[in-house]
């Protein structure tokens, strides 16, 4: 009976441990939200996931490839979660809060997908062009309707495109993004998954109630 070969140390040879896609995808998402797409090494990367250093090139092509696959991956799950949140028969203001709350709820739970958008969008670049192209305006597209039926009907006033869209991302999605200082200044209870639904819902409120149009006084 022969003994059995001792284990080598360091790194398991090309194919011995495999990592998920799922892993992969949310480690180099992870690292794109953190450092920036310039500051991201493909080196370090595979060294973090524990894989071959070729590992990454084999599956992806590129490093430019790695980010497409990652932020396809992270933002396609905001788009699913978003239609799948979509009751298309309800109406245009309980589907409009339904987005809303839900777009929260998300961004909370994957907080690197607005770190990846601050990253992306202080410039112009083919970066930006794809999630602007293939996530960011189809939402847009499928939000617009909605408000502007609401708005035909009197129902909610309207306000410029931009000022919406920033106050729902931004002030929707920032305490999460900004972890560290959201834990300096309130602790860790913003982050119960209570609260999280607590704080989508308020949005939400203040989103549509802000909207809302006045009623008019009766005529004497």
């Amino acid at each position: 009976m022969t003994e059995a070969e001792p284990r080598r140390r360091g790194r398991p040879k090309n194919g011995t441990a495999p990592a998920s896609d799922d892993r992969v995808l949310a480690e180099a998402l992870h690292a794109f939200a953190v450092h920036g797409y310039q500051g991201v090494s493909v080196r370090d990367l595979n060294r973090t996931l524990g894989v071959s250093h070729n590992l990454l090139h084999q599956r992806f092509g590129s490093k430019d490839g790695i980010w497409r696959a990652a932020v396809d991956w992270g933002f396609g799950g905001l788009v699913a979660e978003l239609a799948q949140a979509d009751d298309t028969a309800a109406d245009p203001e309980v589907r409009l809060r339904t987005m809303v709350s839900t777009f929260v709820c998300f961004s909370a739970r994957n907080p690197d997908l607005q770190r990846v958008i601050n990253s992306e969008a202080g410039q112009q670049s083919d970066r930006l062009d794809h999630l602007l192209e293939t996530f960011v305006l189809p939402v847009l597209t499928a939000f617009a309707p909605l408000y502007g039926e609401l708005i035909e009907s009197g129902q909610l006033r309207e306000v410029p495109a931009n000022t919406l869209y920033y106050l729902i991302t931004a002030g929707g999605g920032a305490m999460f993004s900004q972890e560290g200082m959201t834990r300096r200044l309130f602790g860790d209870a913003p982050f119960e998954p209570a609260a999280i639904e607590r704080h989508a819902e308020a949005v939400a409120d203040l989103i549509i109630e802000g909207l809302r149009k006045p009623a008019t006084a009766p005529e004497r």
